[in-house]
């Protein structure tokens, strides 16, 4: 190998090593959206309480589609609920300990609902059901 070859190749890698090195610099912004936006969830503390996790599965022309257990009424919630507090195990779905578990859900959706909507690319948002949840969790899912 002459001489200009390898003065080219090195001259090649080092500047390819500076562009990996000056992307990873700031990688926050080369990271997808749905992962940046998978954080906002994480570190909100009313979330972070809450045993299921909320996920961004899409984001797409400012559309943030979200897991659920319920799927935005695709499925009913009372098998959730029990799976998340056994106490509610014996419970009717017209229960007080029912209505107040369901009413808390919805607090804690309507809270990741603001989360994503306080996002300024954020437009609006969709639950898609987390049958992964119910598999994992060997739940039978119902409707």
């Amino acid at each position: 190998m002459d001489r200009l070859t390898r003065n080219s190749i090195i001259i090649s890698v080092a500047l390819f090593i500076l562009l990996i090195v000056s992307l990873a610099w700031n990688n926050y912004e080369l990271r997808p959206r749905v992962w940046q936006l998978d954080e906002v969830l994480d570190e909100d503390p009313v979330l972070s309480n809450y045993p299921y996790d909320f996920r961004v599965l899409v984001f797409l022309n400012g559309i943030v589609t979200l897991s659920s257990p319920n799927g935005g009424g695709e499925a009913p919630i009372q098998p959730f609920l029990i799976k998340t507090d056994p106490a509610l195990a014996d419970k009717t779905a017209e229960s007080a300990e029912m209505a107040a578990a369901e009413r808390h859900f919805r607090e804690i959706e309507m809270r990741a609902i603001q989360l994503m909507l306080a996002q300024p690319d954020v437009d609006s948002v969709l639950w898609s059901l987390d049958r992964a949840w119910y598999h994992r969790h060997r739940v039978p899912l119902t409707n």
